[in-house]
């Protein structure tokens, strides 16, 4: 094989995005350190059927977004699902993460996770 051909089968794996890093460290002073730009996730289990949702509030310099939903038991009425957020750190710091499980009109978290991450 020409050295070409072989540099075109190895280019495409060499320069894929790095997978998400999970958090650690929940409700704890553990750090999660990223560098600026690098993601982290975070995996929540769920249940929209019972009106329950994750609220989320970040400090600035941090983007929390969520990616997907995915039904832990497909086709079976009130199942759990699990949520994924991306975390992107956008400037040098240290942030907390806060999500609160609830129903938005109760106001009150029957479950919140804290998570702090430290951007380099």
């Amino acid at each position: 094989m020409s050295l070409a051909i072989v540099m075109s089968m190895i280019a495409p794996a060499a320069i894929a995005a790095p997978a998400d890093l999970p958090l650690a460290g929940a409700n704890s002073s553990k750090a999660t350190t990223l560098r600026r730009g690098q993601s982290a996730r975070v995996e929540l289990q769920t249940n929209a059927s019972t009106g329950y949702t994750w609220k989320v509030d970040a400090d600035r310099g941090v983007s929390v977004t969520l990616v997907t939903t995915v039904a832990t038991r497909p086709g079976m009425v009130g199942a759990p699902s699990l949520a994924t957020y991306r975390i992107i750190g956008t400037r040098r710091g240290t942030y907390r993460i806060v999500f609160r499980y609830m129903r938005p009109w109760e106001g009150k978290a029957v479950r919140t996770l804290t998570y702090i991450v430290r951007i380099v």
